[in-house]
């Protein structure tokens, strides 16, 4: 698996959240996709600049991965979208901003189809060391869970456990948001710790009916892991316009006229709802940020708590 590293410079006006839109493929293939999604890009500690870690697939057979991607930015209530880039692992370009990730096979590291990914701080116990590297991967339920499960080596570090990325749900559980097990074994270990990854169901209500978007901005109680979720509209009736497809939509006002259009068939009011993922007994922080308006002059704002601060959820 390859890590690569990409860096954002917030600019003269710094954005409230900035994010990157990733897609994978094969070089001499590009509509053979491997891997796409969206990333938080975090705030590094240099003023200014914020980084982000894309976790990639290594080609199956060898060959070269071809990766395209642009940021966006949510900031004094607009969303901001960057040209595209595009480079190739490997390459010179980007050598110095790549690691491997050691990976014995895949598994169950790439999720379901139609299922994405979530970042998770890898929930390493007190006791166990913070030097050489930890195993881990992703199996159903087992009462003896094999080391055969744990087919990714990640190093460790003294002072954080390592972020991974976790499917959202396994191909062998039908494609659905259903618990499993996230295992780990530390380096010279030979019985695998087991977590039990659970999911929750977030809801914002719509009294007016003028959101177009809904996402929920969520991550651990650290906020060591960053995530994103887009939410969709219960119960939304075409195909076209779905949620998930808004930051990759090559036409972003047709894609704001389909969705309006099949949104204007809901009555009021209306519920937007996606998942939060974690080990059981984990607390989850979120909060939303929303799209209302019209093609051109949507205004992106932000719902917190009653309190003011973040909602929280246990899993």
């Amino acid at each position: 698996m390859y890590v690569l590293r990409r860096l954002f410079h917030d600019g003269f006006d710094r954005p409230e959240l900035a994010l990157i839109h990733y897609m994978a493929a094969l070089e001499d293939s590009p509509e053979d996709v491997l891997a796409r999604s969206t990333a938080v890009v975090r705030p590094s500690g240099i003023p200014g600049i914020r980084q982000v870690r894309l976790f990639l697939p290594r080609p199956p057979g060898g060959g070269r991965l071809r990766v395209r991607y642009f940021f966006s930015t949510v900031g004094g209530g607009r969303e901001w979208f960057s040209a595209p880039y595009e480079v190739f692992l490997p390459g010179s370009a980007t050598e110095e901003d790549v690691s491997v990730i050691g990976q014995e096979e895949e598994g169950n590291a790439r999720p379901a189809p139609g299922r994405g990914m979530f970042r998770l701080p890898l929930p390493l116990r007190p006791e166990e060391p913070r030097a050489g590297t930890v195993r881990y991967g992703f199996g159903a339920m087992r009462k003896k869970p094999s080391l055969s499960l744990c087919r990714v080596r990640v190093p460790l570090t003294v002072d954080e456990a390592p972020v991974v990325e976790v499917p959202e749900a396994l191909a062998v559980l039908k494609n659905r948001p259903m618990p499993f097990f996230l295992y780990h074994v530390p380096e010279g270990g030979t019985v695998p710790v087991a977590d039990k990854i659970n999911c929750a169901r977030i809801t914002i209500r719509d009294e007016e009916g003028d959101i177009v978007c809904a996402r929920a901005l969520w991550g651990d109680r650290s906020w060591t892991a960053h995530n994103l979720t887009v939410m969709e509209a219960r119960n939304f009736p075409s195909a076209e316009g779905r949620a998930p497809g808004y930051f990759h939509s090559g036409d972003r006002n047709a894609f704001f006229q389909e969705r309006s259009a099949a949104l204007a068939g809901l009555p009021l009011p209306r519920t937007f709802e996606g998942f939060v993922f974690g080990p059981s007994g984990s607390i989850v922080e979120y909060c939303f940020q929303v799209l209302k308006g019209s093609p051109g002059v949507a205004v992106a704002s932000w719902i917190n708590a009653p309190s003011g601060g973040n909602w929280t959820i246990t899993l």
